[in-house]
């Protein structure tokens, strides 16, 4: 069966996230406001360390059926929001409780990639560009929200999260389930490790994988200081947030209008954008304005085609597993380039934006092999013989 990817589940996932930013976005001013910085810094990084659940609980997606269990989790993190408000305002209370809710959120963004590619391999730039788009449109409006309606009433963003995800779940449920209850027959569960090695050994596959890697990698080190150099460049307090809004509009576009730009020009105007884009931020303020939207439109591109072209490679079985060990592989390559940029950054914070745009600038040799239009298209018609 074909997955209806019409607008409904776009509304349905940027509701979604909308309501998850609330949560969080709120979630993480309390934690600021108890004054604790190690919990502070532990709740900023504790999105990294959902890995081991990933890899854990992804054979279970696969087994409950990807549509069912990306449901599921849906509900389930639309229900753990409701309690939030009578939880004691302790950090270490708070940032524990938000631990389950991020499992909850990456293990969704499996079964959902796991969806796209296996119900539409030929459109998967097209369909996950449109999604990550309306993703980035729930959590901008959520992130600004959050921490307005605190200020009414403490336990109004979170019943208003609660309220807004369960919402969603319900518009998403009948995109997901068919009209006529069809649903796609489950593929066959296999062990995690099966499926670790299955991934590890496609060979195929492994060019994108390092080349996904080397992007993921640059973007952390060019991004992880950009406030920072946002200040420096005299950029108004009062316009701080108005730097990653543009940043984000550009995530945005790129990601919702990516399906539209050929490979062949994604993977060649995509590195200059990213790179001049965060160069950009080592102008002066107003001009840095400029930087924002073209660093996010250039790494929107890049990540979304690089999304596609996994998904052509990726094994058939063992999907979910597959695709938790990519989340994981990334996430690692983030952290560590987040890491790199504050050793990097401690004498001049310039220094890690230029690695970092560098590594975008390195990806462009890669359009005359791995990534060469004529290669892509072979690839992509021998996986979707």
């Amino acid at each position: 069966m074909r997955f209806p990817f019409h607008n409904g589940p776009l509304w349905a996932e940027a509701l979604s996230d909308l309501g998850a930013s609330l949560g969080f976005s709120t979630l993480a001013l309390e934690v600021a406001r108890t004054g604790e910085a190690f919990w502070v810094g532990f709740f900023a990084a504790l999105g990294y360390l959902t890995l081991g659940p990933l890899l854990l609980l992804s054979p279970w997606v696969e087994r409950r059926d990807l549509a069912r269990a990306l449901l599921e989790l849906r509900l389930a993190r639309g229900l753990l929001f409701l309690p939030l408000p009578f939880l004691p305002r302790e950090a270490a209370l708070l940032v524990l409780y938000a631990y389950p809710l991020m499992v909850l959120t990456d293990l969704a963004v499996v079964a959902w990639e796991g969806l796209l590619v296996r119900r539409g391999r030929d459109r998967l730039a097209e369909r996950s560009g449109k999604l990550y788009a309306a993703w980035e449109v729930g959590g901008l409006v959520g992130v600004g929200l959050g921490p307005a309606l605190f200020a009414l009433h403490p336990a109004l963003p979170y019943f208003l999260a609660a309220g807004i995800l369960l919402l969603a779940w319900a518009l998403l449920r009948p995109a997901l389930t068919g009209e006529k209850g069809e649903r796609e027959e489950a593929a066959r569960p296999e062990a995690l490790g099966r499926s670790l090695r299955r991934l590890l050994a496609h060979a195929p596959l492994r060019p994108y994988l390092l080349l996904s890697l080397l992007f993921t990698l640059a973007h952390a080190l060019t991004t992880a200081l950009l406030g920072l150099l946002a200040l420096r460049a005299g950029t108004p307090k009062a316009l701080f947030g108005l730097v990653f809004v543009l940043q984000s509009l550009g995530y945005t576009l790129g990601s919702y209008f990516a399906g539209r730009v050929p490979p062949a020009l994604a993977f060649r105007l995509g590195p200059l954008g990213a790179a001049l884009g965060g160069m950009g931020f080592l102008l002066p303020f107003p001009l840095l304005l400029a930087a924002p939207p073209l660093l996010g439109l250039g790494v929107a591109l890049l990540s979304t085609h690089l999304r596609a072209v996994r998904g052509w490679l990726l094994p058939k079985e063992g999907l979910a597993p597959s695709l938790a060990a990519i989340r994981a592989l990334l996430y690692g390559a983030g952290a560590l380039g987040g890491l790199g940029a504050g050793v990097l950054g401690k004498g001049n914070p310039a220094l890690p934006l230029l690695v970092g745009a560098l590594g975008f600038l390195v990806l462009l040799p890669f359009a005359l092999g791995p990534l060469h239009p004529r290669r892509l298209e072979a690839l992509r018609q021998e996986e979707a013989e």
